[in-house]
């Protein structure tokens, strides 16, 4: 429920202010839970919610404050068209085929490349990546920070800890699980993934990449998740293999932690669900596919505005920007993205100003003031749907403040 378009409905200005599709979603509202439980409203804590949708308001401010920006970019980034913001045959998929693609090699042919025109982007999806680079960095340094006292003490103390902690006698009560049972699953899954990684000429992921991808999965696993750094990661040392990049983001990012769960249930819960899951998903892939190719690739805009290929662009631009034409072109001396590294310092440094005023006036809480938190808000206005912002916020309000504080009993069940 767009009120803007609705006040307004033939207005562009009005649309890229109020659409929650087309536009920064102001006074955009929605009943779809979908949209509503983005942000996870019922189980993230307020302090946390609060640092999400402060950023994203400022986000929102600098668009409404530019309102044209987005049809700026999207001429610009239509001289190299990978953008998020552009149907992927109309413009990407033909110009992917004939001009920097060789098709023999199936790798990026330079000479056409340098001939044609250095990579251009719409100026939010760059921003998103500033924001990206910021996080890597800010989410290791306030960790140190505030939490690295705490994490070693922990760490040294956990063994005799462990015969006192309340979680571990939670747990105590359920068998557990043998670890042949996980090394079986993880070698399958592993000689599976490096098969198809050989097998599927298009991925060109070879087998030392993969174990490059799992051990930093396992190294960063504590603080951060990949995300980005994967994609810069094997962009550099996978150079033109833009499908061998999605893979490497894969395996380097998924990573999930489950608490008070019997063990049995849970490996056997997740292994069923994984099974099933496969083959559901492929199934509704190939289903949605073929019933909506025509909105998905460009050559027709559904008029109800909810099917695009919106997020699947987002997945083939960072392909092509990370895995074909690589960082080092990207965001090299030459390039016009070169500034955005200095997102990785800024990043280290972003956190201390708040480490030390929470040092100096600890009643005030400065150490909830979350900068990781912060750049992830930033990014949602170039990459997601902001049909979410003001129900997503409301439901968050409604759970993780007043009924925690108020109906807390409620709140437990």
């Amino acid at each position: 429920m767009a009120i803007l378009c609705i006040i307004a409905p033939y207005s562009r200005i009005m649309k890229i202010l109020g659409s929650g599709y087309h536009g920064v979603g102001n006074l955009n509202f929605t009943l779809d839970w979908n949209a509503i439980g983005q942000p996870r409203p019922l189980y993230i804590p307020w302090w946390a919610q609060v640092n999400h949708y402060v950023s994203i308001i400022i986000g929102v401010s600098c668009m409404d404050h530019y309102p044209l920006l987005y049809h700026f970019n999207f001429l610009k980034a239509q001289r190299f068209p990978f953008s998020s913001t552009l149907p992927l045959d109309k413009y990407g998929q033909k110009y992917n085929q004939t001009l920097i693609i060789d098709r023999t090699t199936r790798f990026l042919n330079v000479t056409a490349y340098d001939n044609y025109s250095p990579v251009y982007l719409s100026a939010t999806f760059a921003v998103n990546y500033l924001y990206s680079f910021i996080s890597i960095t800010a989410v290791m340094s306030y960790v140190f920070l505030f939490h690295g006292k705490d994490i070693w003490k922990r760490f040294k103390s956990s063994q005799d800890e462990k015969r006192h902690d309340i979680h571990s006698k939670l747990m105590s009560v359920y068998p557990e699980i043998p670890n042949t049972w996980y090394f079986t699953i993880f070698f399958i899954m592993l000689l599976i993934a490096i098969v198809l990684g050989y097998m599927m000429t298009e991925v060109n992921l070879p087998w030392w990449g993969l174990l490059m991808a799992i051990r930093l999965s396992i190294i960063m696993v504590l603080p951060i998740g990949l995300n980005v750094l994967a994609e810069i990661i094997c962009g550099y040392v996978l150079l033109d293999r833009p499908i061998a990049n999605v893979y490497f983001k894969c395996y380097g990012f998924v990573i999930i932690h489950y608490m008070k769960i019997p063990p049995c249930s849970m490996f056997i819960s997740q292994l069923y669900g994984t099974v099933v899951g496969d083959f559901m998903n492929y199934w509704v892939l190939r289903l949605i596919i073929s019933s909506k190719r025509q909105f998905l690739d460009g050559t027709m805009e559904d008029p109800t505005g909810q099917v695009s290929g919106y997020h699947t662009q987002v997945i083939n631009t960072a392909s092509i920007v990370w895995g074909l034409i690589g960082p080092a072109r990207t965001f090299g001396p030459n390039s016009l993205y070169r500034p955005l590294l200095w997102g990785f310092l800024i990043g280290v440094f972003v956190p201390i100003p708040f480490y030390l005023l929470h040092r100096k006036y600890p009643k005030y809480r400065f150490d909830l003031v979350n900068v990781p938190l912060i750049c992830n808000g930033l990014q949602i206005i170039p990459e997601s749907y902001t049909n979410f912002i003001i129900m997503g916020f409301l439901a968050s309000f409604a759970s993780q403040f007043y009924t925690y504080r108020y109906k807390n009993q409620l709140w437990k069940k």
